[in-house]
């Protein structure tokens, strides 16, 4: 069935709700087994929970009728997303990966810190950030997917081309200011208050599901880094109310058919 952008953005906040449901259940009780890799469920919980609350912020700020301004939150909602689908994927490779990444930005802070003269570590950051930059972690070719289109990339489903949408409106330059201006009239500009969207539909209108279809997705790939993916049945359940599941699509309603 066709729905209207205020009716998927309406089917999207009960479905923010209904996944706040499944997430405030005690994810714990179904964490690897403490001889297992623990770490991408654990890192994967810190991805999840920052989700959705980027979820939460695209949602209050559309209806603060702000839905352009919460292009960064979109696009770090994407990003989230997509590790979360590395690491259900890739498991231990992904983290040690995300280690050497970690480990390559705060080293670039910690000479940012040292060089720039204005800042200074106190002596136990100190001591904590030498150790970072000094610890051995091999080099491996799953690094490559540390770059976020080179991960969107892999994904499929369009999510590098969103990104870079996303990303225009995120950081300052010509993409940014070009909303708040019309000069396509020679003879005079006409500047704006508000982002104008011209004869093209306003992607902003579908904010919220936006929130939700990728809080979802995050969701689903955090479901497979518990053991025995306890929230799967839950999560079907939410995508077919909230008009992202169709049932008639699914393979074994086509197989029963």
């Amino acid at each position: 069935m066709d729905m209207t952008a205020a009716q998927r953005n309406e089917k999207a906040l009960q479905g923010l709700t209904d996944l706040d449901g499944l997430l405030n259940r005690d994810a714990s009780k179904h964490a690897p087994d403490p001889s297992e890799d623990r770490r991408p469920f654990i890192i994967g919980w810190g991805l999840v929970a920052a989700l959705r609350r980027q979820a939460h912020a695209v949602a209050a700020l559309y209806e603060l009728k702000l839905g352009h301004e919460a292009a960064p939150n979109r696009r770090l909602m994407i990003e989230y997303m997509a590790q979360l689908h590395w690491l259900a994927e890739d498991g231990g490779i992904a983290v040690d990966s995300m280690n050497k990444k970690f480990q390559n930005d705060h080293g670039k802070l910690h000479d940012s810190i040292e060089t720039g003269g204005v800042f200074t570590y106190d002596a136990e950051l100190a001591a904590l950030a030498d150790e970072v930059k000094k610890t051995e972690i091999a080099a491996n070719p799953a690094n490559t997917y540390n770059g976020t289109s080179h991960l969107l990339t892999r994904l499929g489903s369009g999510l590098d081309e969103v990104w870079r949408s996303e990303t225009q409106h995120s950081h300052s330059g010509i993409p940014a200011a070009r909303v708040f201006f019309d000069d396509s009239d020679e003879s005079s500009v006409r500047l704006c208050a508000n982002p104008r969207h011209g004869d093209l539909p306003n992607p902003d209108d579908l904010s919220p599901f936006m929130a939700f279809m990728l809080l979802f997705c995050g969701v689903e790939a955090f479901d497979k880094l518990m053991v025995d993916s306890p929230w799967c049945a839950d999560l079907r359940k939410i995508g077919i109310r909230a008009g992202l599941i169709d049932p008639a699509n699914e393979p074994d309603a086509n197989d029963a058919a």
